[in-house]
């Protein structure tokens, strides 16, 4: 009986240290497959809140880069040059019109401001309500103690001042709702090489936020730092813009463990007990400023992932892992469970890595860039939608085939193509001067960059992005047209005759022949103005510009000057007789009647002419005398012409009136 006992003694022992061994190896199996699925997790996050932060870096910084771009042409422009030197009433509406286009053209920007050296505001147009307005000149303000523009007036010629990214300020106060900014600011040089004035241009912040909060994603709370650790955007925003109020930045009293691993090095992982960090330093100035300065501009993209959301954190928790572990004695329901716990994980992980991969894709197009991949060879291996779009070709249609023959325009064969070259340099190729192929076969301008696509194992391709520049190219001859051209009759304006009235000027003194110059005035405009309106009036003005223009030879130069004033330059005259024939077909052509919607009307015209030869002719001494017949002309009865010789200042004139 004692041994039955014994027996059963012994084997309930050996019962219970199998047992016990056995639980222990499966403790220690489940144990390492969960700490090991707990990595794999991690990693995967750690690739894929890195991957985001590197292209949120990126896309920032081109939004930078498109802005230096922007303001650098504008600052360059014919307008701003000639207000620059002049600070007429007339340049300065010329560069209202400069300052409107760009901002009704850009969205992004919501200021553009001309301030004179001691920072006084000279020109500014905001644009709010959905159109840009002009900043009457009793509201204009004195920025000379803002530290934009004194640091903007530090900068050297081509280089561009861009501010921290805060909130505005206005009159001396912050802006209530806050509006986030970035101020781009380049100084202004006249033709001896001093600086004159600054061109500041304002962009929306907002716009920036956005697109940081749109690369980044909700999965996991994200944080846009400056470089002082002060939270820029966040998911709290009560914790936002703190600085600009003088208090302490939040992100450095609630994780100052993070934060020195992360003002310390410019990507990785900070592991702290409040979670984990992945960041990457956003160097917005690093293609519009590459000196210390630039460098030292920095952002931190912080992704933040809570202990909580970490897999080490709730997978020991997880339901089935309890059930597992209380059933697991049986080792089959061991290795079937941790199978099937497996395969899930991994297909689980492969669908996220496709979504993210879609997803990626997908942003890349946030901002409106073409991107079409190819191989070593030039075949086709990816286009996006925006480029399906741009270029007119569906994606079924493009991939696989060669592009270069079938998109890219340029003289030669493949062997130059500057974009395939990326494979042979292994450098980044960027351009304003390509052309793409539609498929309507129509071609279009766009600004490009190629890079070298690589890999460990040896070069793969090119991947290029573009953007279409066509209506950037029409906005450039726009504002060309607005510089040079009268934008009622589309005859040149007064800087045309300038030039041209130079050129006569030498060509006489120097072949001794005569030149012609009459100032032109309609009789009774008023009166059609009164009675018709001012929209027949601008009517009657376009054709008086069609009939001058048929009174003269395709070498002569008709000028409107403003108002119903014109100008007519004579280039050459055989003799000076022939300026009265002119003159008396433009009265005759310009007392005809002219149709209106309103009625049929009739103006007269009283010409000033003056003809001058030889050396000692200036342009201003033969408008003055111009002019001055013109009103001779007005005097004796208006509708005729008075014709006055150019005489030197010593001698006097004699006029002829018709």
């Amino acid at each position: 009986m004692s041994g039955i006992r014994w027996q059963e003694r012994g084997y309930v022992k050996s019962a219970l240290v199998l047992g016990l061994l056995c639980a222990l190896v499966f403790t220690v199996i489940v144990y390492g497959v969960l700490r090991y699925q707990a990595g794999l997790q991690t990693a995967a996050i750690k690739i894929d809140e890195s991957t985001k932060a590197k292209l949120t870096s990126g896309l920032l910084t081109q939004i930078f880069d498109y802005a230096a771009n922007d303001l650098r042409a504008i600052s360059k422009l014919p307008t701003t040059q000639r207000f620059n030197r002049d600070r007429t009433d007339v340049h300065k509406d010329l560069l209202k019109q400069v300052f409107q286009v760009q901002l009704e053209q850009k969205s992004v920007y919501n200021q553009i401001r001309f301030l004179d050296s001691q920072g006084a505001e000279l020109v500014r147009l905001d644009y709010a309500f959905g159109r840009s307005l002009a900043t009457p000149e009793r509201h204009l303000q004195s920025k000379g103690a803002r530290y934009y523009f004194t640091n903007t007036w530090a900068m050297p010629e081509g280089d561009v001042y861009v501010s921290p990214l805060d909130l505005n300020i206005e009159n001396g106060k912050i802006d209530v709702p806050y509006l986030p900014m970035v101020r781009f600011g380049v100084p202004v040089f006249d033709e001896s090489g001093y600086k004159q004035g600054a061109v500041i241009l304002n962009m929306k912040g907002q716009s920036l936020l956005e697109t940081f909060r749109l690369s980044m994603t909700d999965t996991y709370p994200a944080f846009l730092l400056n470089s002082d650790g002060d939270i820029l955007s966040g998911p709290d925003e009560n914790e936002e813009w703190g600085f600009m109020f003088g208090l302490p930045s939040a992100f450095k009293r609630e994780y100052s463990q993070a934060w020195q691993q992360i003002a310390q090095s410019d990507s990785g992982f900070a592991e702290t007990p409040a979670g984990l960090f992945i960041y990457e330093t956003v160097r917005p100035l690093q293609r519009i400023d590459s000196s210390p300065n630039g460098r030292n501009y920095v952002w931190k993209a912080v992704s933040f992932v809570p202990r909580s959301s970490l897999p080490t954190s709730t997978i020991f928790v997880h339901p089935w892992v309890v059930g597992f572990y209380v059933f697991g004695v049986l080792i089959t329901l061991v290795v079937a469970f941790y199978y099937q716990f497996s395969s899930y994980k991994r297909r689980q992980l492969r669908r996220e890595n496709e979504q993210q991969s879609k997803r990626f894709w997908k942003i890349s197009s946030v901002l409106g860039d073409g991107l079409i991949v190819m191989d070593k060879d030039g075949t086709v291996t990816y286009i996006n939608p925006e480029a399906e779009r741009i270029l007119g070709w569906p994606s079924d249609e493009l991939v696989a085939t060669q592009g270069h023959q079938i998109f890219h325009v340029h003289e030669g064969d493949e062997s130059s193509c500057s974009i395939l070259n990326v494979m042979n340099t292994r450098q980044l190729y960027r351009s304003k001067d390509e052309e793409f192929r539609r498929k309507d076969d129509s071609t279009l301008p766009v600004i490009l960059n190629a890079a070298p696509l690589t890999s460990d194992t040896g070069d793969e391709g090119v991947v290029i992005s573009f953007q279409d520049f066509s209506e950037t190219k029409r906005y450039q001859d726009k504002i060309h047209s607005l510089a040079y051209q009268d934008t009622l009759t589309g005859l040149p304006n007064r800087r045309v005759l300038e030039d041209h009235l130079q050129q006569a000027i030498g060509f006489s003194g120097r072949h001794e022949r005569h030149l012609g110059l009459m100032f032109l005035d309609l009789d009774h405009f008023k009166e059609v103005n009164d009675t018709y309106g001012h929209d027949a009036g601008d009517v009657l003005l376009k054709e008086v510009a069609v009939r001058l223009k048929n009174c003269v030879r395709k070498t002569d130069t008709v000028i409107r000057m403003g108002g119903d004033e014109f100008i007519i330059l004579l280039a050459e005259v055989s003799e000076p007789n022939n300026v009265s024939s002119v003159a008396e077909k433009i009265i005759q052509a310009v007392g005809k009647p002219v149709t209106l919607p309103e009625g049929e009307a009739r103006v007269g015209v009283s010409i000033g002419i003056v003809v001058a030869t030889g050396d000692g002719v200036t342009g201003e001494r033969l408008m003055q005398e111009a002019d001055a017949a013109m009103y001779e002309a007005k005097k004796a009865g208006k509708n005729r012409y008075v014709v006055q010789e150019h005489h030197m200042p010593s001698e006097n004139g004699r006029g002829e009136r018709h």
